[in-house]
């Protein structure tokens, strides 16, 4: 819950933004595989995953080397690996400057469309990669480059509005970073910039290829989830909210379906008076939460959709308040908070540190409560077979 008062000007603009436009992540492993990325490391899950499935290893000495860059060949290795495809050279493609090393992996790669040479017929294997030419391979690798190609100028401008440096972007490649900037692959640094020339890192490369698994298995498994959280979650609770309402704010502002529940639950059941007092009733985003100090207050929802936690401003239909919480936490403060909602796991505890106030008492066990109800949810999908 932000404990900042929020200004009715700023919540008015938020809405009309709004009625004008209108993960799918297995747990952290508790071992590390590779001595240098220990289990607090931001990408050590998405590490996990990916070498679990062999979509990536390490070196001979047992180290993944998590910073060092990713060279354009050991892309499209990977690449491969991701797709689970059988490396095999096409009588269509060749480079000049390929050796053994990549060669098969890179005529694939081309072969499928997901990474092309120079116009001197190079492929430079050895070359880093760069940010912005991974936002391009990965948007490819997912089979979205039409769908990024479709964007209109206004809706790049606005997915790239949260990078400060986002006129350095080449023009060419600004479509693709816009696309997966928005789909929740890509956030900034500390200072929002988003540094498209830059050497992407091993580390990096994992946490962006782990998010676009995620997107993918969503999309898979979007009918089964919406009908997991509709059963188990909203309608026992009398929620006007819906499983489709959750996947849609995932699918348009890259906010993770966990994020948004957990966060749910914070702004019902941590809301209380009896945890946060008036403090918390009336300066709050509170966007699903009982109305009044008198009515018992619970998980998720309670039937009303309040945005701002104040008596003076609500959102009309619960579509409406989901669509606007959905921005709020993608768009607040130039992604503030969306660098730490699509992290894996979700670091709960930067993100409560401006959401809820670091100095604000109680702070310690609400991002305590934050993971419980997040290890709750997650173990719930789990038994019906499917991963939040």
């Amino acid at each position: 819950m932000k404990r900042s008062t929020t200004h009715p000007t700023t919540i008015l603009l938020l809405a009309a933004l709004i009625l004008t436009v209108a993960a799918i992540a297995p747990q952290p492993a508790d071992a590390a595989t590779f001595a240098d990325v220990s289990t607090s490391h931001p990408a050590h899950a998405a590490i996990e995953a990916l070498a679990s499935r062999g979509v990536i290893s390490g070196m001979a000495d047992g180290t993944f080397k998590p910073d060092s860059p990713v060279t354009r060949g050991q892309t499209a290795k990977i690449l491969v690996g991701w797709k689970q495809l059988t490396p095999a050279p096409s009588p269509d493609v060749a480079f000049r400057d390929l050796d053994a090393t990549y060669f098969q992996y890179v005529e694939t790669a081309a072969a499928q469309g997901w990474m092309q040479g120079y116009p001197d017929g190079s492929f430079k294997p050895y070359a880093p990669l760069t940010r912005e030419q991974m936002a391009v391979v990965i948007v490819r690798g997912l089979g979205k480059e039409a769908d990024a190609k479709a964007l209109s100028a206004s809706q790049v401008s606005s997915y790239l509005a949260a990078f400060s440096d986002r006129g350095s972007i080449s023009p060419n490649t600004r479509p693709y970073v816009a696309f997966a900037a928005n789909w929740g692959l890509f956030s900034g640094d500390k200072s929002g910039r988003f540094n498209p020339l830059h050497s992407i890192t091993r580390a990096q490369f994992c946490l962006v290829l782990h998010r676009a698994d995620q997107r993918a298995s969503l999309t898979a498994n979007r009918t089964a989830l919406a009908a997991f959280m509709d059963k188990y979650l909203f309608q026992p609770r009398n929620s006007p909210i819906t499983g489709e309402m959750v996947l849609q704010n995932t699918e348009w502002y890259g906010i993770p379906p966990i994020v948004q529940l957990v966060i749910m639950t914070a702004e019902t059941a941590l809301g209380d008076p009896k945890w946060g007092g008036e403090l918390a009733r009336h300066n709050n985003f509170g966007c699903l939460r009982y109305h009044g100090a008198d009515t018992a207050w619970g998980e998720l929802s309670d039937g009303k959709i309040w945005v701002a936690g104040v008596d003076w401003y609500s959102f009309p239909t619960p579509q409406i308040g989901m669509v606007a919480f959905g921005r709020y936490l993608k768009a607040y403060d130039r992604g503030f908070y969306l660098k730490f909602l699509t992290a894996t796991p979700p670091d709960w505890r930067s993100f409560a540190e401006r959401y809820y106030g670091q100095n604000v008492s109680g702070f310690e066990n609400y991002v305590v409560k934050l993971k419980e109800y997040e290890d709750k949810y997650r173990a719930m999908a789990a038994e019906r077979g499917l991963t939040l």
